[in-house]
């Protein structure tokens, strides 16, 4: 579904990505994992463009993301749900409002359809009895679980996951890690950045560690975890678990 192919990103002379090549196939949960800094969110920002790549190709269903136009960009990034590490509702509208704006104000939805849609999600997600709430009468986890049906809602064929439970109080980190859950055990392809080892070991189909910029080890969870070859990873290892 997406190849990655010598991926460089730099801001001036801070190389962020020195060279990442990978391939995620449809149906794959990939956990991208690395210390702070290490260039993992910017990886999963170039994926959808949001971070222009300084040089190498990405290769979405087939085509190249790097030469997509702007306007292009926009319909392939429909077929690319997002959810960050903020929610990013919008604090003036219901949540049934912040679910059906996108797909109506592009065209892809009547506002029947992506109400029904919306209504769908809401159930997925385990809150539907907030359409009618707004963002600040909702719970740090119930408002990223909002943020994930507003990504579903746009039927994406790859959900990214950027650091999703990092601004959660700990106690609502497991909602939204079970709903992420029940998404992958449903077969959505998804890359996921996170510092959530045990859900890396859990659902991830593959583990990759990110440092310095580049693909220091990527393998199995069991592997991964329990006969690390990298030097580097053993010792991030050791710190994290």
């Amino acid at each position: 579904m997406i190849e990655v192919k010598g991926l460089k990103k730099s801001f001036g002379k801070q190389h962020i990505l020195r060279g990442i090549t990978t391939t995620i196939q449809k149906g794959e949960k990939v956990v991208v994992i690395g210390p702070s800094g290490s260039g993992k969110s910017t990886f999963l920002r170039c994926l959808n463009r949001l971070e222009k790549p300084t040089s190498g190709s990405i290769i979405f269903e087939g085509e190249d993301l790097t030469r997509a136009s702007e306007k292009r960009l926009y319909e392939i990034r429909e077929k690319m749900g997002m959810v960050f590490q903020h929610f990013h509702l919008f604090p003036h509208l219901s949540i049934m409002k912040n679910l059906t704006l996108a797909p109506v104000k592009l065209g892809l939805m009547s506002q029947e359809e992506a109400n029904k849609s919306a209504r769908a999600m809401l159930k997925k997600v385990g809150l539907s009895d907030k359409a009618e709430a707004f963002p600040n009468q909702l719970s740090g986890g119930q408002k990223q679980r909002i943020a994930i049906a507003r990504a579903l809602v746009m039927n994406p064929d790859v959900m990214l996951f950027d650091e999703p439970t990092s601004a959660l109080d700990p106690e609502m980190v497991g909602e939204v890690l079970n709903l992420m859950k029940q998404l992958a055990d449903e077969g959505m392809t998804m890359v996921v950045v996170t510092h959530e080892m045990g859900f890396a070991r859990e659902v991830a189909s593959r583990v990759i560690f990110i440092d310095e910029g580049v693909i220091a080890e990527e393998n199995d969870p069991y592997n991964f975890f329990n006969n690390p070859q990298n030097p580097r990873l053993r010792q991030f290892l050791s710190k994290v678990l």
